[in-house]
């Protein structure tokens, strides 16, 4: 998925201001969540999503879905990663 379209589909599907976020090399924050339903789209480097019940391996041009009050952690990779990021209620 291109920059382009990643932003047409947030528009579409209700979500706000798409923006540009960074994961440093290795970072390993606790689990958590949000009151918010995430759009992501890896554009640079590596990223596992890390659930309680499982993870998702992120590639750039990998788009990810994170339900509001989903547990999880973003694991960055060797060298970081950097995405783009659209949140809605």
């Amino acid at each position: 998925m291109t920059d382009d379209e990643f932003r047409e589909l947030a528009e579409r599907e209700g979500y706000g201001q798409v923006r540009e976020v960074s994961y440093q090399p290795n970072q390993r924050p606790d689990l958590h969540s949000h009151e918010f339903a995430a759009l992501v789209l890896l554009t640079e480097g590596g990223l596992t999503l890390v659930y309680e019940d499982g993870r998702e391996e992120l590639s750039p041009g990998d788009l990810c879905r994170v339900p509001a009050g989903r547990v999880h952690a973003e694991h960055g990779g060797p060298h970081g990663g950097a995405a783009l990021l659209a949140t809605r209620p």
